[in-house]
């Protein structure tokens, strides 16, 4: 896909799921709304998918010119599809992306089990074939968390498949990203099975929502960290970066917590992007900031206001000249 310069044109945006649509909506309502100031007869389209597998293929959607932006999650995602250090069908060559803004969204992956299984280690999972029954998100490449967990997992020397090969489980169709959510007719949900024992772990990311605390109050977790020498590993090799949870960020948490950061809601785009396009992207956001904060309740995937100084950072990416254009014209940067 190629925009002209200065022609009006279709703008398309991947925002896949319940917290990436919130932005596109109201990126759209920026770009075209009563104040927008693109060439006249410039629309924008907001395109949903399968929100996990959006994750994971749209650096390559927008590289390929399909999308002209989309939104991604965690952040350093976009870095490791830029300079191709994936692996497993994501990211395996270098693609032409740049940031425009980054969202904010503090969150890390967790590898919590039932304190009552004894587990203290990662490692204890594979030298005793603990068979564990595990709620995580959609598998492989069907979410970053499948992704992440099969990089993670390979390093202690297992997968998926050898954990169920134990007698172990492993499902994802009773996970609620919030409670206003509901898993299809005949399913367990995430919070129920753990509670009753039907389920006794949990690996999977957004430990701001509702299900996370709502597991954790009423179910003893330990929570694993991954190991110093993994977590270098991973960081060298695919670009995986690593956070801390902090103590006491959920009951259970007794320590903080090495593992794999997860946060950032990233805006990006492909390297050609017209500038004017990159810049009334932010000015459209810069203008529909509290409304876009507004329509995303507690425990939801924004987990702070929508400050432009701060937006600008931590991108893992360059920042797309038209977006710093803007930034730099208004001060925030």
């Amino acid at each position: 896909m190629t925009t002209e310069s200065g022609a009006a044109t279709e703008i398309k945006i991947l925002a896949a799921g319940a917290n990436f649509s919130k932005y596109g909506s109201m990126i759209g309502q920026g770009l075209t709304g009563y104040f927008g100031d693109l060439p006249e007869g410039t629309t924008v389209s907001v395109h949903n998918m399968h929100p996990g597998e959006a994750c994971i293929i749209g650096p390559e959607l927008v590289d390929s010119g399909r999308y002209h932006m989309a939104l991604t999650s965690p952040s350093w995602l976009v870095e490791t599809a830029r300079a191709g250090r994936g692996a497993n069908g994501f990211g395996e060559r270098p693609l032409r992306l740049m940031a425009i803004g980054v969202f904010p969204h503090f969150d890390q992956f967790a590898f919590a089990v039932r304190k009552d299984l004894g587990i203290s280690s990662i490692r204890q999972i594979k030298e005793q074939k603990i068979p564990l029954r595990i709620s995580t998100a959609p598998t492989h490449l069907h979410h970053p968390t499948g992704w992440v967990l099969d990089i993670v997992l390979a390093e202690y020397g297992m997968s998926i498949e050898e954990m169920e090969s134990w007698g172990g489980s492993v499902v994802f169709g009773d996970r609620q990203p919030n409670l206003m959510e509901k898993v299809p007719e005949g399913r367990l949900d995430r919070v129920s099975g753990m509670r009753s024992g039907a389920l006794n772990a949990v690996f999977d990311e957004a430990l701001m929502t509702r299900p996370w605390k709502d597991i954790a109050d009423t179910v003893d977790l330990t929570f694993l960290p991954i190991d110093e020498d993994v977590l270098d590993r991973i960081e060298r090799k695919h670009g995986i970066r690593r956070a801390i949870m902090p103590k006491n960020s959920l009951r259970g948490v007794d320590a903080d917590v090495p593992t794999v950061d997860f946060s950032g809601h990233i805006l990006f785009c492909r390297e050609d992007l017209p500038d004017e396009i990159a810049y009334a992207t932010i000015r459209g956001i810069d203008q529909q900031k509290r409304q876009i904060e507004s329509i995303f309740l507690p425990e939801q995937g924004l987990t702070g206001p929508v400050d432009l100084s701060q937006m600008w950072k931590d991108t893992y990416v360059p920042l797309h000249p038209g977006a710093e254009k803007y930034y730099r014209d208004c001060g925030y940067m």
